[in-house]
């Protein structure tokens, strides 16, 4: 390894006007290779029709057969070549891989022949039981149609030939690691050691674990404990991966304006550390950071999806066996397309995807009547997710639920889409019920009633919400929509289990994961008052799943639950008190980059809830990032409504802004600057009396991720104009 205090010794005996001579040639230094592949997530076709923007424009890229000809091709002539992984690489989200517990996946892993890889947020899912499980080829649920299906060979799931790593996971009451800290291989006459971190975000993170007896412990400390373990074994070479990244403004190759936490770690670790590989961010860079001591070394981050691989190339001393970092070389490949692919993984691929074309049309059960979903009232499909939640949370080992209170509106996390009456094949009810694992909470009832309120949140000068909560089969409510928003439900109509909520007793309450860990960023701020939180490992849609095939035949839960009185509620003005609007179609945008293009400018200025402009972030462009206005013409204005991204993710919310105006869209002069919180609801910046101009840019100075976003934009004009 490069040390400090080689270079000292080294500059001593030159100054000195020396230097030793060997009296026989030195030994070669060993080749060592390391290859990152990191957050595949299950993206094994080669349709996926994946891209990555590379100097002469965007590549097609991905798929599973393409990725094992790039290794093949990096790998050959080299003699000491490590597959290493940074997570994430299953619980993904292709239905052909989902679909079958995800081990599709793991048997093209096993066809790569993965070496190591590092249990990220993901690898987490369905808690420690699951990952160890993919581990070890045993079986969870129904063989067969939850778990431990056939395989290409026709052989049963056989888990993985690599191990699983986390020298930052460990067990809360005795401090030591879940999975193995690290991987030793031998190297010619050397040996590398490869240490393993998992996300400390984990516990946060909605599919993934909450008071499970797991501590997830800071990066930095980690990789010096496992870095100064392996050093006491001898072993000199030492490569980390972690499911932590960053992001950077260049292409998958460069190493603009890095920033994020593995490049805060990479300047903090130990010298002993010769190489820093991430995930996590689904972003690609290579870059060279120095360590405390001032020496560089490779910092990568591959992509995700099978996009890109990361190729490190060491000189290993054959003496000592430590890294020559002045030796070091590290590139990032995008995984093309113009090589042929590998035919065994060709094959391993299209036997699943043909399993899943199968799969789909098995009968599950017979449905008497249509299963109506809708995400704004009650339905049939929300009435029968509730009561699978309260069911499957009843059980004695979670403590049991008095009744649920299940989110309509949060997508494939949690439902979906409803069903046809008739036969109901596998495919049919797949989407359905989402994947979020199902959690109980103690809540006092007063903030039951809270959240049943929570369904809707007042105007936000173009961008309003109605959600519903549906609720199992335990509860009865009446809502007021002639009341105020807030003041919509009377707690003496809420039953539960004919009896009224009981403002100071504690319920049980069955509902999503999402709701405890994020619930104020998706407008349930009530579930996140709860006590008594339990977890169980299975998601809503095998529950969903496997209660039809039980029961064959199913009969749609009835209406009636909850009952809407009608009326019309008292005109608001909003949280900043009446405001002129200049109406949004008379307004166009622009802006100076954008994520997607459904994330263009426009989408500021639709009045939707769920559309936003979003600087771009493949690849990243880091702040300051602006959005224009165009008025149309000269106006007299008086602020800016600036409404954040509604959902869960914080990126992209700006907390420093500074706001500018112009009458020729060339020069432009500030006229309001600030901070604003991270919070859902609409912002303001108010401007100084007599402010006019055709033209208002704000600029996100500072935002979540180092992004820019703005869900909904209005201008207010000034009294009288």
């Amino acid at each position: 390894m490069f040390r400090l205090s080689a270079v000292i010794a080294l500059a001593t005996t030159v100054a000195a006007g020396w230097i030793a001579v060997p009296t026989e040639a030195a030994a070669a230094p060993i080749p060592v290779q390391v290859l990152s592949l990191t957050d595949l997530h299950g993206y094994l076709s080669e349709t996926e029709n994946l891209t990555i923007a590379g100097p002469a424009g965007s590549l097609p890229v991905g798929g599973a057969a393409y990725l094992k000809a790039h290794l093949d091709k990096l790998r050959a002539g080299k003699p000491n070549s490590f597959l290493i992984g940074s997570g994430d690489q299953f619980s993904g989200w292709p239905d052909y891989t989902q679909g079958f517990a995800n081990e599709p996946t793991i048997e093209v892993l096993n066809e790569f022949g993965l070496d190591f890889d590092v249990a990220g947020n993901h690898e987490f899912d369905r808690e420690l039981p699951f990952l160890r499980r993919m581990m070890s080829g045993a079986c969870y649920g129904k063989p067969g149609f939850d778990t431990c299906f056939t395989d290409s060979r026709g052989r049963a799931f056989q888990g993985t030939d690599y191990s699983y790593h986390a020298a930052n996971v460990v067990a809360a009451k005795t401090q030591r690691p879940v999975l193995p800290p690290y991987w030793i291989a031998q190297a010619g006459t050397a040996r590398v050691g490869f240490i393993g971190l998992g996300f400390p975000g984990t516990p946060n993170e909605t599919l993934s674990i909450e008071q499970s007896g797991l501590e997830f412990q800071g990066l930095v400390d980690a990789a010096n404990r496992a870095a100064a373990e392996l050093k006491a074994q001898g072993v000199n070479a030492i490569v980390v991966s972690m499911h932590e990244g960053g992001q950077q403004g260049g292409l998958f190759n460069d190493c603009k304006n890095p920033v994020g936490p593995i490049f805060d770690a990479a300047r903090a670790m130990s010298p002993e550390i010769d190489v820093i590989l991430g995930g996590h961010w689904h972003t690609a860079f290579n870059c060279m950071i120095p360590d405390p001591y001032g020496v560089p070394r490779p910092v990568l981050e591959a992509s995700n999806h099978g996009r890109v691989l990361g190729e490190v190339n060491l000189a290993l001393d054959p003496a000592t066996g430590e890294v020559i970092r002045s030796a070091t070389t590290a590139t990032n490949h995008a995984v093309t397309k113009d090589l042929t692919p590998d035919p065994a993984v060709q094959k391993i691929v299209k036997y699943w995807m043909d399993k899943w074309a199968v799969r789909q049309r098995q009968p599950l059960a017979k449905l008497d009547r249509d299963l109506d979903f809708a995400k704004t009232a009650e339905s049939r499909t929300g009435n029968l997710v509730a009561d699978l939640y309260r069911s499957e949370a009843a059980h004695p080992a979670d403590g049991g639920a008095d009744f649920a209170l299940v989110p309509a509106d949060l997508g494939i996390d949690v439902i979906a889409a409803g069903l046809k009456a008739g036969t109901v094949s596998f495919g049919d009810a797949w989407p359905v019920a989402g994947i979020s694992p199902i959690t109980t909470l103690e809540l006092k009832g007063s903030v039951v009633e809270q959240i049943l309120e929570q369904q809707w949140i007042p105007p936000a000068y173009g961008c309003s919400r109605l959600s519903s909560l549906a609720v199992s089969n335990e509860v009865r409510y009446t809502y007021d929509l002639g009341k105020p928003v807030g003041d919509r439900v009377d707690p003496a109509k809420v039953l539960i289990r004919g009896k009224r909520l009981k403002l100071d007793k504690t319920y049980r309450v069955a509902t999503s994961a999402a709701m405890p860990l994020h619930g104020a960023q998706y407008g349930y701020p009530g579930f996140q008052q709860f006590t008594g939180l339990d977890r169980a490992p299975r998601m809503g849609q095998e529950v969903f799943l496997n209660h039809l095939r039980r029961q064959q035949s199913i009969t749609a839960p009835a209406l009636g639950r909850v009952t809407a009185i009608p009326g019309t509620p008292p005109p608001v003005d909003g949280p900043f008190g009446p405001l002129n609007l200049l109406p949004q179609k008379e307004m166009t945008a622009t802006a100076t980059s954008q994520g997607s293009a459904t994330n263009n400018p426009a989408a500021a200025l639709d009045g939707s809830c769920t559309t936003m402009w979003h600087s771009n972030w493949s690849p990243h462009a880091p702040l300051p990032q602006h959005i224009t206005l165009d008025l149309g013409r000269s106006r007299s204005i008086e602020a800016l409504v600036y409404t954040p991204r509604q959902d869960a993710s914080p990126n992209g919310r700006i907390f420093k802004y500074d706001v500018q105006v112009s009458a020729d869209g060339i020069n432009f002069q500030s006229v309001a600057t600030g901070n604003w919180d991270d919070t859902k609801p609409a912002k303001i910046a108010r401007f100084t009396a007599g402010t006019t101009g055709r033209y208002v840019r704000l600029i996100g100075l500072e935002g979540g991720a180092n992004y820019a976003a703005a869900t909904e934009l209005n201008i207010a004009l000034a009294p009288g104009s």
